[in-house]
């Protein structure tokens, strides 16, 4: 079986993902993020902590989850820290970048380029994890009138993984719950598919990847709301490599089919399934829409990825505008 073949029978890389919960999980006592010292039930265990490893806890944070706003400035990290991460030893790494930083366009990305769809995104939480750091992420926010209208989670390797890093990479093209799937036709030596779907923001965990919900814990302490369902787009992308292993990408982007600058909904979050949608006419034309942008805007991932993209370009502003985005005055 050739390696392409070997790619194609992988999952997505959401569940290669899941087997770095431990090391997150054992990064976020160590070194827990400022949000989270803030609670005060939570203090006591990271005091323990500190005191069985030989250091001092850390002050009590001066202000409270509810002080926060989304211009606020991190705090700065304690001396000999890592600026705006945390880390261990080898181990994977987190960070927190000023959220009032302004994106737009295309950005650096592994190694590569990754486009953005329209409008101003910021950055919510990085990460670089495998034995060398050779797997990253990349979450970002957009936001009108104070609403979430988008959230990219971006995932890349910055060097040839082994194939079991892609397991079951290409399931979630062929889940029948999803509203669209479709395989994009390639020479033999890429897997490429993306799909379309929804989640339910309340009532139930969005991932069990600690990045995504760290992301989305920072979004909720900072203060974004975000609407109860998000449409879901994901673009997965592997290149068989010359020593037998896989380069690989995935984009997820979560769209709000919220009407501009609320939180109202064309449909409520229990009539989305698919077999709904007929019945729910304002839902089945925002998936309609994101469907098509979707068709055109792999295009871009594909020519990041490849690096053949550059920023402001017409056919990428022209790809770029999403059904949830915003034009100027609108």
């Amino acid at each position: 079986m050739s390696a392409a073949s070997r790619l194609w029978h992988r999952a997505p890389i959401w569940r290669a993902m899941l087997y770095c919960i431990p090391l997150f999980a054992a990064l976020t006592l160590l070194y827990p993020p400022a949000y989270l010292t803030r609670i005060a039930a939570l203090r006591p265990v990271f005091d323990r902590v500190n005191r069985t490893l030989g250091r001092t806890p850390a002050p009590p944070a001066p202000a409270s989850p509810s002080d926060a706003s989304p211009d606020a400035t991190p705090p700065a990290p304690p001396a000999g820290a890592p600026d705006n991460g945390q880390q261990t030893a080898g181990g994977p790494q987190l960070a927190a970048p000023p959220i009032t930083s302004d994106l737009s366009g295309a950005i650096p990305f592994a190694g590569r380029i990754l486009p953005l769809p329209a409008g101003t995104w910021h950055p919510v939480l990085t990460t670089q994890s495998g034995p060398h750091g050779e797997l990253l992420s990349n979450v970002l926010v957009r936001a009108e009138g104070g609403i979430v209208t988008g959230v990219i989670i971006a995932r890349a390797s910055t060097q040839s993984l082994p194939l079991s890093t892609v397991d079951a990479m290409n399931n979630g093209c062929h889940d029948d719950r999803n509203y669209l799937s479709k395989i994009v036709p390639s020479d033999s030596k890429v897997l490429e598919c993306w799909f379309t779907s929804h989640v339910q923001i309340e009532g139930q965990p969005l991932s069990d990847s600690v990045d995504i919900q760290t992301a989305f814990n920072r979004l909720h302490v900072l203060g974004f709301p975000i609407p109860y369902v998000m449409l879901v787009t994901t673009w997965n992308y592997a290149e068989a490599a010359a020593d037998h292993g896989a380069n690989i990408e995935n984009v997820t982007t979560l769209l709000s089919p919220a009407r501009k600058g609320t939180m109202t909904l064309p449909a409520p979050p229990d009539r989305w399934l698919k077999q709904e949608l007929p019945q729910n006419p304002g839902a089945q034309r925002f998936v309609n829409a994101a469907n098509g942008w979707m068709d055109g805007w792999t295009t871009m991932l594909r020519r990041g990825f490849h690096g053949d993209l550059t920023n402001g370009s017409p056919d990428l502003v022209r790809a770029s505008r999403d059904p949830a985005s915003f034009l100027p005055g609108e």
